[in-house]
């Protein structure tokens, strides 16, 4: 069977491959555009498995709110221009949409969503086979606020990193233009000041006993009976440049106020209390 430019351009359309690679499947299908399509489906797949272990050095950090949510994801391609090609844009807008009205709270949830074309973990495979680069949805994250509070976002100019945060209210209007302001200010902070959780109580167990191990060799030749009190005042510096709460908040004119004093400062202004009760912080590759 003959194949003409119309059923080229027609496998194109619903593939996204190359003119030579539809031109191709068109001729070994014998012009079936449907097994034409089956086949260049499946090359994708090979394809992107092939690519699986190469290196992500580029991408995107997006976010999106949704109502009383924020969402959050990692999509990461190997080279800039990928990034920038409609297809890999396509691809990012489809997540976050999917992510919105699927509901999807985590990377494994959202993977295994219908976006309308399948999942999303097949529109990923056929997006690295199209685009002959390992491309990986890495991180995926809904953040909810609880009834009467408020979610705040914030992504980086270059979006190479963002965060997004939860606040419960108690007392204060969820309306209320400081604590809205505030929410996506202390998404700022966290995407400048970096903090690995947002109390003591999320430090990782791991990351504690490594600084611990640090400050028991910096206090190993001082008296033994001061040595613990030393390693208290060591790790509480510690814990208030990590945790989000107690770091001094980037945006207090007078650099003297801690993120959780912010907070008590605006919430007791509009009414009542807020906290801290969802957190996400995403930079690309790490």
């Amino acid at each position: 069977m003959a194949v003409d430019a119309k059923m080229i351009k027609e496998l194109r359309d619903k593939t996204g491959m190359g003119i030579n690679d539809c031109k191709n499947a068109l001729v070994e299908a014998n012009g079936d555009i449907e097994q034409a399509e089956l086949n260049l489906r499946k090359r994708q797949k090979e394809k992107a498995i092939k690519k699986a272990d190469r290196p992500t050095g580029e991408g995107v950090i997006v976010i999106k709110v949704d109502g009383n949510a924020a969402i959050i994801a990692e999509v990461a391609c190997e080279q800039e221009p990928t990034k920038n090609n409609d297809l890999f844009k396509a691809f990012v807008e489809k997540v976050i949409a999917t992510g919105a009205c699927s509901g999807a709270k985590n990377l494994d949830e959202i993977l295994a969503a219908d976006c309308g074309e399948g999942t999303i973990q097949e529109a990923l495979t056929t997006l690295a086979g199209t685009v002959g680069e390992n491309v990986q949805l890495k991180r995926f994250e809904r953040v909810e606020a609880p009834a009467g509070g408020i979610v705040g976002a914030y992504a980086h100019f270059n979006q190479k990193a963002g965060a997004v945060v939860s606040l419960s209210l108690d007392g204060a209007d969820a309306g209320n233009a400081d604590l809205k302001t505030l929410a996506n200010d202390i998404c700022m902070h966290a995407v400048a000041c970096r903090p690995v959780a947002v109390d003591r109580s999320g430090v990782p167990a791991d990351l504690i006993a490594k600084e611990r191990e640090v400050f028991l060799d910096q206090v190993k030749d001082k008296p033994e009976q001061i040595q613990e009190k030393i390693l208290e005042g060591k790790l509480g510096k510690f814990y208030s440049e990590r945790c989000l709460v107690e770091q001094i908040f980037v945006k207090d004119p007078d650099g003297a106020n801690t993120v959780q004093q912010m907070i008590d400062n605006i919430a007791k202004a509009a009414g009542g209390t807020a906290k801290v009760v969802g957190y996400a912080r995403y930079e690309l590759g790490l």
